[in-house]
């Protein structure tokens, strides 16, 4: 009897260890992942560049970054442009966009990065797309922001589409791509980043790494201006533990059909 329950909770550790579609803003592996992933390619550029800051994540951007994701539109934040609706502080915000039926955050970042072998440093022209590089390298860019949200209904303006999928989003402050400019300077590592910390061929800056909270959402968002943090919590936490406890039952009296819960 003790080897039956035994199996019988491996079963349910395994249901609730199972990780949820959509990784929260909030979960710091995810948050670890996007900021790691993007300096690393900041590092690494070719030719190397003399002023690229380190990068660290932002709130503010990540929570943009989710309210848009949440729409499961592959189009660009119609609100990018229109100060103060998009960041807290940040006048000026970039985007990058990747959508897909298999995700992972270093899966999606490697792809708008690989995207230099279309790009000429030299003559700043692009054979086919490069936006999303040059953003990812900008080198004044130091915050970014990123959310996933699973479609189970598919994302639009996408050649998948409807089939279920997950959309990726980026956003960044301050925004790259301005127009007939170098994504950043060649030369020795920090040498353009007087009175700053190079660390791993990044400039650093202990002020402006700094980790800002904002008590803030978006305006175009109603659905997350009106939710506090415990109704969000709630309204996350409720729909998925039904869904544990349904197909744990399930598994359980699948194994154990003489078995009864009462209560």
């Amino acid at each position: 009897m003790m080897g039956a329950w035994s199996r019988a909770l491996t079963c349910l550790t395994l249901l609730l260890a199972t990780p949820a579609l959509t990784t929260d803003i909030t979960d710091l592996p995810f948050i670890k992942t996007c900021v790691t992933e993007h300096n690393q390619h900041r590092a690494n550029v070719q030719p190397a560049a003399s002023n690229m800051r380190y990068m660290t994540w932002d709130e503010g951007l990540a929570v943009t970054a989710r309210a848009w994701a949440r729409k499961c539109l592959f189009i660009h934040n119609t609100h990018l442009k229109e100060e103060g609706r998009v960041h807290p502080v940040f006048s000026s915000v970039g985007e990058n966009l990747w959508a897909g039926t298999h995700f992972s955050v270093q899966g999606a970042i490697k792809s708008w990065a690989d995207e230099v072998k279309d790009y000429s440093y030299s003559t700043m022209t692009c054979k086919q797309v490069c936006g999303h590089y040059t953003q990812v390298v900008w080198a004044n860019t130091y915050k970014v922001g990123c959310a996933v949200q699973y479609c189970p209904n598919g994302v639009e303006q996408t050649p998948f589409y409807p089939r279920q999928a997950f959309i990726f989003v980026c956003n960044y402050g301050t925004a790259g791509n301005v127009f007939n400019q170098k994504p950043y300077r060649t030369g020795p590592e920090c040498r353009d980043c007087t009175g700053e910390l190079c660390e791993n061929r990044l400039c650093r800056n202990t002020d402006r790494d700094a980790l800002r909270n904002y008590n803030w959402t978006p305006d175009w968002d109603p659905a997350l201006s009106e939710c506090g943090s415990l109704c969000k919590a709630v309204l996350i936490t409720r729909p998925v533990s039904l869904l544990v406890i349904f197909i744990s039952v399930y598994c359980i009296q699948r194994r154990y059909p003489d078995l009864f819960a009462y209560t």
